[in-house]
């Protein structure tokens, strides 16, 4: 029996280990009980932390972002190599010791103070970040809010002192009703074509005095009128940035909207269209969670 259960490790662990291990392992394996065991337990060792650290890798999504956070002084602070460059950190609590940091501790102190940090850009810019924590995927998770997006952090773990998580940027929020009453309003605030202008420079102050809109402008200002505040990767803005680069495949816009709605090739019909598309989408989302 213990034979036959060494086989099918041996067997499964050639797809996961270098062959050359499981040879100086293997060829100095007697078929003998007392042998066998001390051997089956190295093995078994090794293939879960093979197999683990490959699963880990795995799971990481198409567009997610890890990041390696350290203790330096009273913050956690890292970077990411998908991301060189921009720096993520978190203030932790005055009372906080390098060897209270858990992921239940670290939950703990989110949830109940008002945990800061700061999203370092390369040139040495930086912008707040707030921390919360909200539900995801059935559970719950550290949530990071930054001027450029809003994001849950997954694939939370924490090894020598480190914290490591990663992050999807191209996450799009599930949708609710609200994204329809901003939308509602942007076709409001685009009533027509001349209340629509193609000089989209991604500040909206003159578009609310002069009441007229380009497609960014519209989506931000009625974000902040429905929710209060903006969220530059929220559902509505980011449904229509999918929805350009479907209709415009490999169009080179460096920010998609604004180039979308100055584009000369654009008209007023594109941008009605495009966000009738977005509405479209949502109100799919929304009767699909309703069955």
């Amino acid at each position: 029996m213990l034979n036959e259960i060494f086989r099918n490790i041996f067997n499964n662990l050639q797809h996961i280990v270098p062959l050359y291990t499981i040879g100086v392992l293997g060829c100095c394996v007697p078929f003998k009980l007392r042998t066998m065991k001390k051997y089956l337990l190295i093995i078994l060792c090794l293939y879960f932390l093979v197999n683990q650290t490959s699963r880990a890798q795995e799971e990481i999504c198409e567009n997610c972002i890890e990041y390696t956070l350290e203790i330096i002084d009273n913050k956690l602070q890292g970077s990411s190599l998908q991301f060189a460059g921009y720096d993520v950190s978190m203030n932790l609590p005055l009372d906080f010791s390098k060897d209270s940091l858990t992921i239940d501790y670290l939950f703990s102190f989110i949830r109940n103070q008002d945990i800061k940090g700061e999203f370092i850009f390369p040139n040495g810019k930086t912008t707040e970040i707030k921390y919360s924590l909200i539900p995801y995927k059935d559970t719950v998770t550290v949530f990071m809010k930054t001027s450029n997006g809003w994001f849950p952090w997954d694939k939370i773990r924490i090894g020598n002192n480190k914290l490591i998580f990663s992050y999807d940027y191209w996450y799009c929020p599930p949708a609710d009703n609200i994204d329809l009453e901003i939308l509602v309003l942007c076709f409001d605030y685009l009533k027509d074509d001349t209340y629509w202008h193609q000089n989209d420079d991604r500040s909206c102050d003159d578009d609310k005095i002069d009441k007229t809109w380009s497609l960014f402008c519209a989506i931000k200002t009625a974000s902040i009128e429905k929710r209060g505040e903006y969220n530059h990767r929220g559902t509505v803005i980011q449904t229509t940035r999918f929805v350009i680069d479907e209709l415009h495949p490999n169009h080179g816009y460096a920010h998609t909207l604004m180039d979308f709605n100055n584009d000369k090739n654009t008209k007023f019909n594109d941008i009605i269209n495009v966000l009738n598309i977005v509405k479209n989408r949502i109100e799919a989302e929304l009767d699909k969670d309703g069955e």
